[in-house]
């Protein structure tokens, strides 16, 4: 009986799936995947599974780090006799609140160029026999999917682990499955809320700005870094959501996160007060971004669409008489050769313009700046004037943690390219035996350090310990700075923005777990070190081994590359498993 059943539903299943419109639906999914490219080639060889995947990993992990709060035999060992398992979860609650928030919005901002029709939609779709409503509704209901499966995705750990953790030492399993189910339900919900969000300030915006291409790079980045500020709040908000009833006037309630934890503690009965309110303001928030992003989504589309050959993927800005000083003083004291003239000039220009390498450049700069301004919030709150405006390791990390961001989102996006069509230029005027690839890199990677290292750092620090103490730290982070750019360019051999994207290894998840390895060495150990250092002058003294074994290490690298790893590069490769050395031939 079910064996006749199988084929039949698959068979339905079939004859609806060649249907123009369902047809036009998994196209657009398809395409919000897989990214919105002119070419193929240009995008990254990375799957849909392989997506779905790396954006459940936070939960993920902060879900299993859990263990140790909520373990019986923990509490035991602690002598907690009076745990309340669901007061020391409200924490934890909020910030799964504001990942699933921060990831799903976040990837809106990634993908919104696929959310909405491009040209190559344009060309394929509107010579066909398809009306433009049609065209709509299909990108529509692909939009509603994408959503929904973002939303599930993102918090599908957390809505299984989380709840686990929490209830591991309840007995009853009605417990578990009302936790988990309103859990669930609330970061799913959090969730939608933050992809319309961003999906209604993008339609809006599209509607009443007539430029909005030119200036969407910035919107953008404002976005990311007001995501990046919301997951900040992860670590004070809680503590002042405790007092929340005492001070109903509070500014966090404001704050969409906290009305989802109101909902949240809502439905279990927990809400008092401001917190309540909060929580009947998350049903009708929901509604109302949904009502406004649809709205502005269908006003916004027309336009969109009939404007499509008129926009350029670069945002045109006209050529400046101050940007021509600039670039006249940098070839008079850093610019050595015409490969690297023309090459810096054309990597500011591509940095500068496109919204593809600001997009990416700008959420690693967002990130930095989130870091560095929760630091120097923990560095001052609750200090007295003299303790504040001692070089504690905290102030001391900010230039570090400014500075790894900055160079290694730059790093990232140098990987980026800027149009695959457009660099046979540079494949017939360069010869591939260049060697100038890594100093060109490594001068455009500076520019965005040194200036204000010299121009902001040093007199700030001068300011709070003296010029002896700042001269000292702006070195330092000058010289730090200088190792990580020629570690990020080890075996760096192409024309920045010119060669397909590198493939995606295997070992993509250790090469992250390294990046973090390093921040946390850069970041934080230096910074340690060097306020131990400053304690006595003869102290930094201790660096000068350390830099020169650094460099050394990187020389060693640099020599012992081959000649045929130095060549200059457009394409990158998949290294092969195995090679046939043919020795029979």
């Amino acid at each position: 009986m079910s064996s006749s059943r199988k084929p039949s539903l698959h068979q339905t299943w079939e004859v609806l799936a060649r249907r123009p419109f369902l047809r036009l639906v998994r196209l657009f999914v398809d395409r919000s995947f897989h990214g919105g490219g002119e070419t193929e080639s240009e995008d990254l060889g990375v799957g849909m599974g392989l997506i779905l995947a790396l954006l459940a990993l936070p939960s993920l992990f902060y879900s299993v780090f859990l263990f140790d709060k909520f373990s019986s035999l923990l509490q035991w060992l602690r002598g907690q006799t009076d745990f309340d398992p669901l007061a020391a979860a409200m924490p934890d609650e909020y910030f799964f609140i504001v990942l699933s928030m921060v990831v799903t919005g976040a990837v809106a901002v990634w993908r919104w160029d696929s959310i909405f029709p491009d040209r190559r939609d344009f060309s394929n779709l509107v010579h066909l026999p398809i009306s433009t409503r049609r065209i709509f509704f299909a990108n529509f209901t692909a939009i509603l999917f994408l959503a929904l499966v973002l939303a599930i995705d993102v918090n599908a750990a957390s809505a299984v682990l989380f709840p686990a953790v929490v209830s591991g030492a309840q007995l009853s399993a009605r417990y578990l499955i009302e936790f988990a189910a309103i859990h669930a339900l609330v970061v799913i919900l959090a969730s939608i809320f933050s992809f319309f969000a961003v999906f209604g300030t993008v339609g809006v915006l599209m509607f009443t700005l007539p430029s909005f291409r030119r200036i969407s790079v910035y919107i953008r980045g404002l976005i990311l870094l007001s995501l990046l500020t919301l997951l900040s709040t992860s670590f004070t908000v809680p503590a002042f959501i405790e007092h929340l009833s005492q001070e109903p006037h509070s500014l966090i309630r404001f704050l969409p996160s906290v009305w989802f934890l109101g909902l949240c503690q809502l439905l279990r009965g927990k809400a008092e007060g401001t917190l309540a309110v909060a929580g009947s303001m998350a049903a009708t928030s929901l509604f109302a971004i949904m009502a406004i992003a649809m709205a502005a989504y269908a006003l916004s589309y027309r336009r969109c669409f009939v404007r499509i050959p008129e926009t350029l993927d670069i945002t045109p800005q006209h050529a400046r008489a101050s940007s021509s000083r600039l670039f006249g003083l940098a070839d008079r004291w850093i610019l050595r050769t015409p490969f690297q003239r023309a090459g810096y000039r054309f990597a500011m220009k591509t940095l500068l313009r496109s919204e593809r390498h600001g997009l990416v450049f700008g959420a690693f700069l967002a990130l930095g700046a989130v870091i560095a301004s929760q630091v120097l919030f923990s560095a001052f709150n609750g200090k007295s004037s003299a303790e504040a405006h001692q070089p504690t390791e905290a102030l001391l990390s900010i230039p570090f943690i400014l500075s790894y961001c900055i160079l290694t989102g730059l790093r990232v996006a140098l990987d980026v390219p800027a149009d695959l069509r457009a660099n046979w230029i540079f494949r017939l005027s360069l010869d591939t035996g260049v060697d100038d690839c890594a100093p060109l890199a490594r001068r455009v990677m500076l520019t965005f350090v040194f200036p204000w290292i010299w121009a902001v750092l040093l007199p700030a620090s001068a300011f709070l310990w003296g010029w002896r103490v700042g001269a000292m730290h702006s070195s330092l982070a000058a010289v730090w700075s200088v190792l990580l750019t020629d570690i990020l360019l080890l075996r760096f051999r192409k024309v920045p923005f010119t060669c397909s994207y590198p493939p995606f290894h295997d070992s993509a998840m250790i090469t992250m777990l390294g990046y973090m390895f390093a921040f946390y060495s850069y970041a934080m150990l230096s910074p340690w070190l060097e306020a131990w250092a400053l304690q006595d002058s003869l102290r930094m003294l201790i660096f000068l081994p350390i830099i020169a074994g650094i460099a050394y290490a990187i020389h060693r690298l640099k020599q012992e590359t081959l000649e045929v790893d130095r060549k200059l590069i457009f394409e990158e490769k998949q290294p092969v498993a195995f090679e046939v050395l043919g020795l029979g031939q």
